[in-house]
């Protein structure tokens, strides 16, 4: 696993446990999440992890949609 991938799963990670405690601040993990991808497509733009964040996102928006994250 290289560097970018552990950002990519620990920032995934990290995001999920916040929104497990305090749900209310989903659009600012939302808001860090899209600043990471953004940033690895300007650096790494074919890198694999990409792809894991951008299927988190949409998990995201998903869930979001149905309620409260649990």
């Amino acid at each position: 696993m290289d560097g970018i991938e552990q950002i990519v799963k620990r920032a995934i990670a990290y995001t999920v446990t916040v929104l497990q405690t305090a749900p209310e601040h989903l659009d600012a993990a939302r808001a860090g999440l899209e600043c990471l991808r953004n940033n690895l497509l300007l650096g790494v733009p074919d890198h694999p992890a990409l792809e894991r964040l951008r299927l988190f996102l949409v998990e995201l928006e998903l869930r979001a949609s149905q309620g409260p994250i649990h």
